[in-house]
């Protein structure tokens, strides 16, 4: 098979944390959000070594560890709402659909 037939080859994205690097071998269409997603992480352990208790690298880095999976569970359970939602949608729908067809 030729590379230009794949339909979704890796690339390579650099990410270093305290004194190591990382390459990781990404999907090529999910590139830009592990670059962005690096660089927010970067900004946002910045910030928390810039507060007023100057948190240190780990404690900065576990911290915005952290927020990113409560940040995640969060919009997880956003999610599973507004399927829920559009599911209530559908049925209510197919019911209105159903109804004006056996009228």
């Amino acid at each position: 098979m030729k590379k230009n037939n794949i339909p979704n080859p890796d690339v390579s994205v650099f990410i270093k944390l305290l004194d190591r690097g990382f390459k990781l071998s990404v999907p090529a269409d999910q590139e830009k959000y592990y670059r962005e997603g690096y660089e927010f992480f970067m900004e946002r352990v910045k910030q928390h070594k810039n507060k007023a208790k100057g948190y240190d690298d780990i404690e900065a880095m576990g911290l915005t560890a952290i927020e990113c999976m409560v940040a995640l569970q969060r919009i997880r359970e956003q999610m599973d709402h507004l399927t829920e939602a559009f599911q209530d949608r559908v049925d209510k729908l197919e019911e209105t659909v159903a109804n004006a067809i056996s009228n």
